[in-house]
């Protein structure tokens, strides 16, 4: 009878043996799926982090252009008519010439043009978005600015103008939004200027008018009376 217990318990410790095992697996898979969550925890606040430092990033830029963009706008302020000719044409004791300040000298000469239509509604035939939105590519080289083009997929700029009455320059306002792109994270800062208008005490005799064709602020050989003087001021 004693073989007979042996064999019995010989099975039994077999089969405690393979329960444990069992449970050493289960235990085993518990941690691994446990150890799997964190990382998957891990993972997301990585991602949300770093979904926030994107949107920080690009939300900066933005506001970074748009304040170089507004300065190089409302910075040029002529004393006489004299003084804009010499910028126009580059005049070697200029102040603001134009070369260093495309962007004012743009907007000089094609705002109330026939090339540049003011916005009004998207109910006013030629003057909805399609007519009056412009586009630009920032051209990112030279000083500061070339590093934006590393920290950001894309970067545009829209602008468009809105008047009362198309023969009322003063009060007109003028309308930038750039818009910045990084890691499918977007953010536009927009912001507003409004024209003042007066004209030069001491006009140029003979000349009131300027057809200087130049691709980077005058593509269209737009003509414009020198004698108005031009001032933006940042209404926002």
């Amino acid at each position: 009878m004693r073989p007979i217990k042996q064999i019995k318990g010989s099975k039994l410790y077999k089969d405690n043996r393979g329960s444990a095992m069992i449970v050493a697996i289960v235990v085993s898979i518990i941690v691994i799926t446990f150890t799997l969550s964190l990382l998957l925890v891990s993972y997301s606040l990585f991602v949300s982090n770093e979904r926030k430092v994107t949107q920080s990033q690009v939300k900066e830029l933005s506001k970074s252009i748009s304040i170089e963009i507004g300065d190089e706008i409302t910075t040029p302020n002529f004393d006489n008519s004299d003084a804009l000719l010499d910028a126009i044409n580059n005049d070697e004791n200029a102040k603001y010439c134009a070369q260093d300040y495309n962007m004012w000298f743009y907007i000089r000469y094609n705002l109330f043009q026939n090339n540049w239509p003011y916005y009004r509604d998207e109910t006013t035939a030629g003057h909805m978005e399609a007519n009056a939105y412009r586009y630009f590519k920032l051209n990112l080289t030279g000083g500061e600015v070339a590093e934006y083009s590393a920290m950001a997929d894309d970067i545009s700029v829209c602008m468009y103008w809105e008047c009362e009455d198309a023969d009322i320059k003063d009060q007109a306002i003028f309308t930038v939004e750039v818009t910045v792109t990084k890691g499918g994270q977007t953010s536009t800062t927009t912001s507003y200027y409004e024209l003042g208008m007066t004209y030069y005490d001491d006009e140029i005799s003979g000349i009131i008018e300027n057809n200087k064709t130049d691709e980077a602020f005058n593509p269209s050989g737009n003509t414009i009376d020198l004698n108005e003087r031009w001032t933006w001021t940042r209404i926002n």
